[in-house]
């Protein structure tokens, strides 16, 4: 037996050398030996979700895999079964019973394919047999009736890899490599656009998601209180021995009593229980939100945070109040032992709040069930589990539950559409919004991002968010080009500019009119980039970036990151301000009047904050000329 597969991860001891359970990934009481094998949950999450791999199933020769004239090639098959559980083609870690199970399947197929065309060995399997199967494999139908799609053949042909590449670890392999000189998605044909990405959250609708999250999460203590006043109704109606229904009337008429003395006109009332039961789901529905697009974690390890899992830590800082907030919990990712391993996520404060929520939310559950998860919840919905008598069962929710919770959180607030669609929310689309908001403002931050998200190396960060082999830095890219001809579509038709650069946009802009003035500019902003004319975009203006003109001192790559902020793009030849960021430098021009009117500033500060000021007044003033000068060309025109 090869010292591979008789082993735990991080464990080399072969099984004639010493005693190793090699079933180590099976729940208690299953054995290697057995026809149906029930794999070990490798998280709390998937303790309801039991995963059995059926080694008995039938060939097209009429017999059974279990059959004596096939142990061999059922035991190389166990072995290969055991080493994916083990190690991961990309990065040599554990894997999930989940995917462990979609590989079991695959391999099921090929064994039956080789039953069909008399193959016993993988061994015996050549370069014009692997190519058979594969075309055997194409022309599957699929669930749409048509053959399967290309990447679900590329999933195939993942565990040819497997049995050539671990060849040493295998007592029967295959021998040839499968696809010589390709790479293989080439040999799976599978083209860019085939690969399926996981979706991010639209700005705008992300924005009004996080906004109503943060709003109920701060509303919260409403939400607890017409809770407690629920139980408490529910309880003294109990102790005067009344009838279900009366109950429940007891209840409302305490949650009615309840709403007229805590009245929150931006908020929806809580009068009935139907109306208390929302309120809450849609409570635990706001935390997950804020967690999720404000921390980044995945849902697994959103789930399993405990009580007390938010931990203070001091800065460098003698001030008192200079804390950095981080969330600690675990991440089963690529991890083969059940708990995990243990992270930190540093935490806004808004996070922070969301956490200390869901710990008076949880607390009657874990004060019954003495577990420490923020997350338990009745399996069936319903008001009742917040009666003092409640002494059901208690679970970690699943996957699809979150994924329900937040389609009904998007209903309750009304998202806005995005394409002229409700946009369909999921409960990975948190982490990847986060990492794409990362990523998006500062490249150099990536490896910091990786660490944040808990990847061993940035390259998975990469993989993980794009989802192709340009990886992340090409869906920057794209993001990038997207905002420069945004950009300069709104600068081509600005009223007016201001800034530098502005000055310079508003003399050597061609004048657009005519029925076609919304597809000519986009024509013509889609060759300025074209040209190489890329845009930096920030909240404070526009970068028309030429190098020899930076006042940040950036290279050929763009701007320095390191000394760009609103000072010194103001005073650079490469600037311009429209009139959609007139708000912020008038917000400037309040924050030094303010500071200026600060008694005991030194003059040091003074002079740098007169300047600040006199910066943001002399944009606002270019900004409001130069919109002047246009409507009065436009008035002419008329």
């Amino acid at each position: 037996m090869t010292p591979g597969l008789d082993r735990r991860p991080d464990t080399a001891t072969r099984e004639d050398a010493a005693p190793v359970d090699r079933a180590w990934f099976l729940r208690s009481g299953c054995h290697w030996q057995d026809d149906i094998w029930d794999l070990k949950p490798s998280s709390t999450l998937e303790e309801a979700n039991t995963i059995k791999l059926g080694w008995d199933f039938a060939l097209p020769s009429g017999e059974r895999f279990i059959d004596p004239r096939y142990a061999s090639l059922l035991e190389s098959s166990k072995q290969l079964i055991a080493l994916i559980r083990t190690r991961s083609l990309s990065t040599g870690l554990s894997q999930r019973a989940s995917t462990v199970k979609g590989y079991f399947t695959y391999l099921r197929e090929l064994v039956r394919w080789m039953d069909r065309e008399g193959v016993v060995r993988f061994a015996d399997l050549d370069a014009t047999a692997v190519l058979q199967f594969q075309r055997t494999v194409a022309s599957r139908p699929g669930l749409a009736g048509a053959t399967l799609s290309a990447t679900t053949v590329q999933k195939y042909l993942y565990l040819l890899i497997y049995l050539y590449r671990f060849r040493d670890d295998l007592e029967d392999a295959l021998q040839v490599d499968p696809f010589p000189g390709q790479s293989l998605g080439a040999a799976a044909k599978v083209r860019d656009g085939d690969i399926p990405r996981l979706p991010y959250t639209p700005e705008h609708v992300a924005t009004a998601l996080i906004q109503g999250a943060i709003k109920s999460v701060e509303r919260a203590s409403q939400v607890l209180e017409a809770r407690e006043a629920f139980a408490k109704a529910i309880a003294q109606a109990q102790q005067e021995g009344t009838s279900k229904r009366l109950l429940m009337e007891a209840a409302a008429h305490a949650l009615q009593e309840w709403d007229r003395c805590h009245p929150d006109g931006d908020m929806p009332s809580i009068v009935s229980t139907n109306d208390l039961m929302q309120r809450v789901d849609m409570l635990y529905a706001a935390c997950f939100v804020v967690i999720a697009y404000l921390v980044g974690p995945r849902v697994s390890e959103i789930l399993h945070l405990r009580v007390g899992c938010v931990h203070g830590r001091s800065g460098d800082s003698t001030h008192s109040d200079d804390t950095v907030n981080s969330i600690v919990g675990t991440i089963f990712k690529g991890e083969a032992q059940y708990h995990g391993r243990r992270h930190e996520w540093v935490a806004p404060p808004a996070a922070v709040q969301a956490v200390a929520v869901l710990e008076l939310l949880s607390a009657a559950h874990r004060a019954r069930s003495a577990r420490q998860e923020l997350w338990l919840r009745r399996h069936e919905t319903g008001v009742s589990e917040w009666r003092r008598d409640f002494a059901g069962p208690v679970e970690l929710p699943t996957t699809g539950r979150i994924c329900n919770l937040l389609s009904r959180f998007s209903d309750w607030l009304g998202l806005p559409q995005h394409e002229g669609k409700p946009w369909r929310l999921t409960s990975h689309q948190g982490r990847k919004t986060f990492a794409r908001f990362v990523a998006l403002r500062d490249r150099s931050a990536l490896f910091a991002l990786a660490q944040h998200l808990g990847h061993r190396d940035r390259t998975v960060t990469d993989l993980c968010y794009a989802g192709n082999d340009y990886r992340l830095n090409c869906e920057i890219d794209a993001a990038i080009l997207e905002q420069s001809v945004a950009a300069w579509e709104h600068m081509l038709a600005a009223r007016g500019l201001g800034g530098r650069a502005g000055a310079e946009i508003i003399a050597r802009r061609p004048r657009f009119r005519g029925a076609r003035l919304k597809q000519d500019i986009k024509s013509y902003a889609l060759m300025l980039v074209d040209a190489g004319l890329v845009l930096g975009v920030c909240d404070w203006g526009f970068c028309v970036y030429r190098e020899e003109h930076s006042a940040c001192l950036g290279n050929t790559a763009g701007p320095n990151p390191e000394r760009r902020e609103p000072s010194t793009c103001a005073r650079c030849k490469n600037f311009s301000v429209s009139a959609q960021h007139r708000p912020y430098w008038v917000e400037q021009v309040k924050r030094s009047e303010a500071l200026l009117n600060e008694p005991a500033l030194p003059m040091q500060t003074l002079r740098i904050v007169r300047d600040r000021l006199n910066e943001a007044r002399s944009l606002i003033r270019a900004i409001d000329a130069d919109a002047k000068r246009s409507d009065d060309g436009r008035q002419e025109d008329h």
